[in-house]
């Protein structure tokens, strides 16, 4: 019953009409931007163990979008699928920013990765929760550098940092992007230095392909995990 339901709704998300990306994020940490009023963003997030996370954003005021966020684990392959409970998330853009200084958007986030109902918090790798981020271009023409903090933890209430940036491809300005993130800064066991690669099919569709925790060691043999994740977007108007 339960892989009718999501079937349906991710194939009724696929058919619907897209227009125009958005760059809502940038790995796995948040931007100042923000969805126009009657604009959406549908996103499949495909990462360890057949797991696919799907997001799917609106834009319900000029400066404020909404969205709802279900990981569903083993969804590919022929093990036990486990559904997350939905995660809610908001941002509201407090500033746009202009020549001198930086736009600034606030948020929440509540949707973690790697979902495990034996856990206290459901998550191994707990949500965003409540975050502040700063972002504008910087030094050269499309280069975009964020910069938040968050807490994610309301019982110690941990401030962590995060930081992200997006470059077009030399060779690809408008179809190519690399992009780069530290996140989790202030809590060095999670911390994470991750690397993208952007592609730009339409003006609709984006295609990511990220390295989670490059430098990251495994205690028993000292490899790096390299977490490998592919998304895809699509963005629209209603």
């Amino acid at each position: 019953m339960y892989k009718k339901i999501i079937c349906s709704f991710i194939g009724l998300l696929c058919f619907i009409s897209v227009s125009s990306a958005n760059n809502l994020y940038i790995l796995d940490s948040p931007t100042t931007g923000i969805l126009n009023y009657g604009s959406y963003d549908v996103s499949f997030r495909f990462f360890s163990g057949g797991s696919v996370q799907t997001r799917l954003d609106f834009g319900v005021f000029k400066f404020m979008y909404v969205g709802i966020a279900w990981e569903l684990d083993n969804f590919v392959g022929n093990e036990e699928m486990t559904i997350a409970v939905p995660a809610l998330s908001v941002k509201i853009r407090l500033y746009e920013g202009n020549m001198i200084w930086p736009s600034v958007a606030f948020g929440y986030d509540g949707q973690g990765y790697f979902f495990d109902e034996d856990l206290e918090d459901d998550y191994v790798q707990r949500g965003r929760g409540i975050y502040l981020v700063t972002g504008r271009e910087v030094f050269f023409e499309g280069l975009n550098v964020n910069l938040g903090i968050n807490v994610n933890n309301f019982k110690d209430t941990t401030v962590h940092a995060f930081a992200n940036a997006i470059i077009p491809a030399p060779f690809a300005k408008d179809t190519v992007f690399l992009m780069t993130e530290y996140d989790n800064m202030g809590y060095f066991p999670d911390a994470r230095i991750n690397f993208g690669l952007r592609l730009t099919l339409t003006e609709a569709v984006d295609v990511d392909f990220m390295m989670r925790d490059c430098w990251g060691k495994d205690s028993a043999d000292d490899k790096l995990p390299n977490e490998r994740v592919f998304k895809v977007s699509y963005s629209g108007k209603f």
